[in-house]
């Protein structure tokens, strides 16, 4: 018996001495931190020479991967709103300045701390369907994405915003045509694209000027994670021709362009105004792509011709988030907007028909006054139809009236020669509710008709007729039905 407890003594000893890790090994912690990725963006250096953009000095934003012990600093921007209404009298944006951010992660969530150098009370994030609950902690606010998103941090009140864009890596194109890498470029207006050239501004990077895709071009790739600013030029004219000339990417009759990543920054005219002479413009895909503008004029996509794809974009503007003069079979997806007192949501106009558009996934966080969200101004005795016409999964936020002028109404249809039909709304829900909602104007030779809502709910409450949509029509719109 004493030959056998001293047996199992040492075999105790043994086994401990073989649990123990070898001499320099190291140590594996009891919970490991994400074998995911986090990218840090590389700050962009001196920014004096950039107008309108600077270093923020409201909010430090840091990140890290969900059981990292270290947080990393990710730098912000911040653009102030310089713009001054001249022109109509129209009251520009609310808010006094916008600071933004970026970063990729991937197969990991993201534990995302700010600190705000201001009195913090409260703090909203929106979209508030993204179900992002925040916790506060005096200034510090702090939340964890589980996946990329683009979100508006709101801390006291909507004059300040902060917006956080968590994006999918992505592979730098270092042998691009023109390549940007970080730090300041001037290249000054309309530096031309040719065919089956590309554009690469790496993040980090800080472009000033503009681009111009001339008539007839294929093939175009406007990528990267860097910034196109345009802060260098005064809003002077609304002139169709001054803004065509001051556009920050204008393209005529375009097919298999591809523009993805990149964050635009006070444009000067419209942002991405994209025409569609002698029907060439077609199959163009616009991605991931985050929009910051003040300027009046300050139009987000213009959605001509066919076969296009916008998903997964930010646009905080002042004027139009959407137009068309004429498009078919387009999809736009997995957007969120925010509009400000002169534009809508979507705007078709009288120059083309216009049929088969899908809007999906639409997030519109806020409209500070202005026309109407949806518009059809069909010029009387055009010869063009605006047809089967769809919104699903719309939500909006706010869209407040301001004035008799601003009425900010959701929708208005007013019809010219042939006509509004089959439009569907499908999960609509408006959260806030104005008197006045809309008007459904057809004549006799161009009606309206078949205008279907589909689970509608307007604050909070379902919406079964046109009397609980506060909307209005005429003898010439039919079929307006409510499921």
């Amino acid at each position: 018996m004493k030959n056998m407890s001293l047996l199992l003594f040492l075999f105790c000893l043994w086994s401990a001495a073989c649990d123990k890790p070898e001499v320099g090994a190291p140590v594996v912690p009891t919970t490991p931190p994400s074998s995911g990725k986090l990218i840090v963006y590389p700050a962009p250096g001196d920014l004096s020479s950039v107008e309108h953009l600077t270093q923020s000095n409201d909010y430090k934003v840091e990140v890290r991967r969900k059981g990292d012990a270290n947080y990393q600093t990710i730098f912000v921007y911040k653009t102030d709103n310089y713009w001054v209404d001249t022109y109509f009298g129209s009251k520009p944006k609310p808010q006094t300045a916008a600071s933004f951010s970026s970063f990729a992660f991937s197969e990991t969530a993201v534990e995302i701390k700010i600190t705000c150098n201001f009195s913090a009370s409260k703090v909203t994030i929106r979209p508030l369907n993204f179900g992002i609950n925040p916790v506060q902690n005096g200034n510090v606010i702090s939340f964890t994405l589980s996946e990329p998103k683009k979100v508006s941090i709101e801390v006291n009140d909507r004059t300040n915003p902060l917006f956080l864009f968590a994006e999918a890596p992505d592979v730098p194109n270092v042998a691009a045509t023109y390549y940007y890498g970080p730090g300041v470029h001037h290249i000054g207006l309309q530096k031309t694209i040719k065919s089956n050239e590309t554009v690469y501004i790496a993040a980090g990077a800080v472009v000033e000027g503009s681009f111009v895709i001339p008539y007839n071009t294929q093939n175009v790739s406007i990528k990267g994670r860097g910034i196109l600013s345009m802060g260098e030029w005064k809003h002077e004219s609304t002139a169709v021709s001054w803004l065509g000339a001051h556009s920050a990417i204008k393209a005529n009759g375009v097919s298999n362009l591809q523009m993805e990543g990149l964050i635009i920054a006070n444009s000067c005219g419209w942002t991405i105004p994209i025409y569609n002479s002698d029907n060439l413009t077609f199959n163009n895909q616009f991605k991931n792509l985050k929009l910051i503008s003040w300027n009046g004029n300050s139009d987000g996509f213009w959605v001509n011709g066919r076969n296009h794809l916008i998903d997964d974009c930010f646009i905080f503007n002042n004027d139009d988030i959407f137009m068309s003069h004429g498009a078919t079979n387009c999809k736009i997806s997995n957007i969120v907007a925010w509009g400000g007192p002169w534009g809508r949501l979507y705007w078709l106009s009288e120059q083309s028909s216009t049929s088969n558009i899908l809007f999906e996934n639409i997030n519109l966080i806020g409209k500070d006054g202005g026309v109407a969200v949806i518009l059809v101004d069909e010029e009387k005795g055009t010869k063009i139809a605006m047809s089967n016409i769809t919104f699903r999964n719309l939500r909006i936020e706010a869209h407040p009236k301001t004035s008799s002028y601003n009425t900010n109404k959701f929708l208005v249809l007013n019809s010219g020669y042939k006509g509004v039909s089959n439009w569907l709304f499908e999960n609509l829900s408006i959260d806030d509710k104005n008197v006045d909602e809309g008007d459904l104007l057809g004549t006799a030779n161009s009606p309206i008709n078949g205008i279907k809502f589909k689970n509608f709910k307007l604050g909070g409450a379902k919406v079964n007729s046109l009397l609980d949509a506060n909307m209005d029509k005429n003898e010439f719109a039919t079929g307006i039905t409510f499921e």
